[in-house]
């Protein structure tokens, strides 16, 4: 599974999550899929986000 950040307009339907002060606004199917996504800025190698699963490839999610 691969995720993307971009900048969008939120539509009615959308859902909202806050993590530390900044909200993410995600198609609500989204949600059930971002349980234990880390996001990092790497400002030094890719100059870019990174996004993680914490959860592993085993996850039963």
């Amino acid at each position: 599974m691969r995720f993307r950040l971009a900048l969008d307009e939120s539509k009615d339907y959308d859902k909202s999550v806050e993590a530390d002060g900044v909200t993410f606004v995600m198609d609500p199917f989204a949600v059930a899929l971002i349980e234990g996504i880390q996001i990092d800025y790497d400002d030094i190698v890719e100059d870019d986000f990174i996004i993680t699963n914490t959860a592993g490839p085993n996850s039963s999610c």
